[in-house]
């Protein structure tokens, strides 16, 4: 069953607050920043140790990780609860997840073993593997895109799951390392730097680094007022508003924001 609620939550944010922009400083010490404006905070489930977070048919889903708390749920973006919907056995941690014609791939982290799942009825109607740790994952409409930990992304096959190419990172300092979770924004993708506040937006042609979205006054005001929390690590696209979902792990908050 379709969920408009979505749409009408995140239009009526959008058009009861001014926003407020940040980010716009950082133009000044970085040329490939990327201002943003904060344009509502909503609330997150703090049990949550986010791994994955996309928006797909017009429902938000968030994936979990830890050994015995790894989760897929349904999240109401109004209120922050989740309808968890697939738990995975305690042997497994869950990291990244994505959505694709109606399946939902969830990708666990040491084990190298994937599985999928029915969007509909949570059904695991099959499952992959691969040869490197799972972190994050997304989508080009055409192949899986995962991050592994390193400077690598690697594009799988949806049929077979082979590694059709393999994409490396870099800025103008070099390698960057760390990539976690991932989305696919408008032909580019778009990753969290683990333990930094830090997305990076990248050019899927040749792996550059072309924009930097500093969320640091966001994750210092997270520290600041809940210490206990762990990092930055959640991105999901909105196409209807054209907003951006952010949140961390075990986060109370989860901020709506829209790119300058």
């Amino acid at each position: 069953m379709r969920h408009p609620y979505l749409v009408l939550i995140i239009a009526l944010l959008l058009l009861s607050c001014g926003g407020k922009k940040t980010g716009d400083s950082e133009t000044k010490v970085d040329s490939l920043a990327i201002p943003y404006t904060v344009l509502k905070t909503l609330p997150h489930n703090t049990d949550a140790f986010t791994e994955g977070l996309t928006i797909y048919d017009n429902k938000v889903f968030e994936s979990t990780g830890q050994n015995g708390r790894s989760w897929i749920a349904e999240v109401d973006p109004g209120s922050g609860a989740h309808d968890k919907k697939v738990i995975l056995d305690n042997r497994y941690f869950g990291e990244g997840m994505t959505v694709m014609n109606h399946k939902i791939y969830y990708l666990t982290w040491q084990t190298k073993i994937g599985f999928i799942y029915d969007s509909k009825t949570y059904k695991q109607i099959g499952e992959f593997k691969y040869d490197t740790e799972g972190w994050g994952l997304t989508h080009n409409n055409k192949d899986l895109i995962r991050s592994d930990g390193s400077e690598r992304l690697y594009f799988h096959d949806t049929t077979n799951f082979n590694v059709m190419r393999t994409l490396t990172v870099t800025d103008e300092a070099g390698k960057v390392k760390n990539l976690n979770e991932l989305e696919y924004i408008d032909g580019y993708i778009y990753a969290n730097v683990y333990e930094t506040p830090r997305i990076v937006k990248i050019d899927p042609a040749n792996g550059k680094v072309v924009g930097r979205l500093d969320l640091s006054i966001l994750v210092d005001e997270i520290k600041r007022m809940f210490p206990n929390t762990a990092e930055l690590n959640g991105i999901a696209f909105d196409k209807n508003s054209k907003a951006l979902l952010v949140t961390g792990k075990l986060w109370p908050k989860t901020y709506l924001i829209r790119l300058q």
